[in-house]
């Protein structure tokens, strides 16, 4: 019983993926749709769709990748095999840090961050206790790409085997 639950997670993990994308998106929305007075469409509505379609897209890979059979959830703890589904799925998550940190640390997207109080811990449930410091959101932003990098690394370095 545990290893058909455990078989059918580790099959359809991408689409838990999807989900808590369409997810935070329905709970981060305005309970009215996102229109100023004047018909255009509100700053953060804009940063709220870019953010879902963002947290979407890679999974969106993954699931292409399985879904055609070329990939398992394991085939993407090994880069080193150089998958093409692995590589793209890899490749659009590192697009995705590098634009996120060059908004934050070059085009203003720390300060639209902090006004638009646009972080994690909105998603959490701790809305009073917004993060301030433009310092500690470039810190994380830029910490990202390193903490990708790393995490390549340790992917290539364990070696998982793929089961035939």
């Amino acid at each position: 019983m545990l290893e058909t639950i455990l078989g059918v997670f580790f099959e359809y993990f991408w689409l838990f993926g999807l989900a808590s994308g369409v997810y935070y998106y329905l709970i981060l929305r305005e309970p009215s749709p996102a229109q100023e007075p004047n018909g255009h469409e509100s700053e953060d509505g804009l940063y709220l769709r870019r953010f879902a379609i963002g947290m979407c897209l890679p999974w969106a890979v993954m699931g292409a990748g399985q879904l055609l059979g070329y990939t398992t959830l394991r085939h993407y703890f090994r880069p080193q095999d150089l998958n093409p589904f692995v590589l793209a799925f890899l490749a659009v998550v590192f697009a995705e840090i590098c634009v996120f940190a060059w908004w934050v640390l070059f085009a203003g997207g720390a300060e639209k961050i902090r006004d638009l109080n646009m972080l994690v811990i909105s998603v959490t449930g701790q809305p009073d206790r917004p993060i301030k410091s433009l310092t500690a959101i470039k810190l994380f932003a830029a910490m990202g790409v390193l903490f990708f990098l790393m995490c390549i690394y340790l992917m290539v370095v364990m070696n998982i085997p793929i089961s035939k």
